[in-house]
């Protein structure tokens, strides 16, 4: 597993919604639409929500997509932090609770 694919479940798990604003200082890349993509949804199986955001200054204008997690899929992303980022077998865990939230930094 790659170091951003780990970051991506990460901040998905803490419930951070990913856009262009804040991916690199948090994920450290450059694309963040390329990488959703091929480093998430695709090895995964996980679709995100998309949220077009317009914006226009006096010079010019666009937008850019925030990506955040569909609450149906908040379990699967557990798991996978579990399993995948502090290598946890999920199948052993008791406590396995979604009352039960494992704190990370």
């Amino acid at each position: 597993m790659s170091a951003i694919q780990k970051r991506i479940i990460r901040e998905l798990y803490k419930g951070t919604t990913l856009s262009l604003k804040n991916m690199f200082p948090k994920l450290r890349c450059s694309n963040i639409s390329r990488e959703i993509r091929r480093s998430f949804e695709i090895p995964f199986g996980i679709i995100l929500d998309r949220k077009q955001i317009n914006w226009s200054d006096e010079f010019s204008s666009g937008y850019y997509f925030e990506y955040s997690l569909n609450p149906k899929d908040y379990e699967r992303v557990r798991e996978l932090f579990l399993e995948l980022v502090m290598n946890l077998d999920v199948k052993q865990i008791e406590f396995f609770d979604p009352q039960v939230v494992i704190e990370i930094d």
